[in-house]
């Protein structure tokens, strides 16, 4: 059994985990912006570097909010929202690492709107961390494939993608653990399969 303390160092390391791309992302827009001299580019940059930190403050700022260091457990805050619109703001947190990549991001899904009842902030961190390890350790010029389907009980999300042998163990390690007990408070799963140089790891969630 985990103490409270190990417990907090875990937490923190997570997230300053889940965040390491998408500033990488703001990293990546600096560097461009020097290079470009023409004013319309600048103000592009400039606004999705504005965006990418804006999201950045806001995860950081209501994980903390509902996280008890002293209780050491994450407080639960259930509302109903739509999944997909998570999965496209965590894409946009990491567009800029995913052009640098030149990486095909596929987005499968036969609904506009997939609602369910659960922890917003939690689930984003879910698939930040998911996504950030696809793109991070997925080789250039390869494809992340998110699959998101609906039945009675559960939306169930499926995050393939390329990794190479000596990435996979990083790919599938840092901060599953954390979010696989996050999961399990919000009575939902995760797993994960290998099958030659492809990972697929798979969420479900109660509608």
């Amino acid at each position: 059994m985990k103490s409270v303390e190990e417990k907090n160092e875990e937490f923190v390391l997570n997230i300053l985990h889940d965040i390491k791309s998408p500033i990488l992302s703001i990293k990546i827009a600096l560097e461009n912006l020097e290079n470009k001299g023409a004013a319309s580019s600048q103000n592009e940059l400039l606004s999705e570097i504005y965006k990418v930190n804006r999201h950045n403050l806001e995860y950081i700022e209501n994980l903390m909010e509902n996280y008890s260091l002293k209780k050491g457990k994450y407080q639960i805050k259930e509302e109903y929202f739509n999944i997909l619109n998570i999965i496209n703001e965590e894409i946009f947190a990491l567009k800029l690492l995913i052009i640098e990549k030149n990486i095909k991001l596929n987005l499968v899904c036969s609904n506009e709107v997939i609602n369910i009842n659960s922890d917003k902030q939690m689930i984003r961190q879910v698939f930040l961390n998911l996504l950030t390890n696809a793109v991070k350790y997925s080789p250039n010029f390869e494809e992340v494939k998110i699959e998101v389907s609906k039945n009675k009980k559960y939306v169930s999300i499926c995050v393939t993608n390329t990794v190479l042998n000596s990435n996979a163990e990083k790919s599938t390690g840092f901060g599953q653990g954390i979010i696989k007990d996050a999961l399990l408070n919000l009575n939902s799963k995760i797993s994960h399969t290998k099958n030659k140089n492809k990972i697929c790891f798979y969420v479900d969630l109660p509608v």
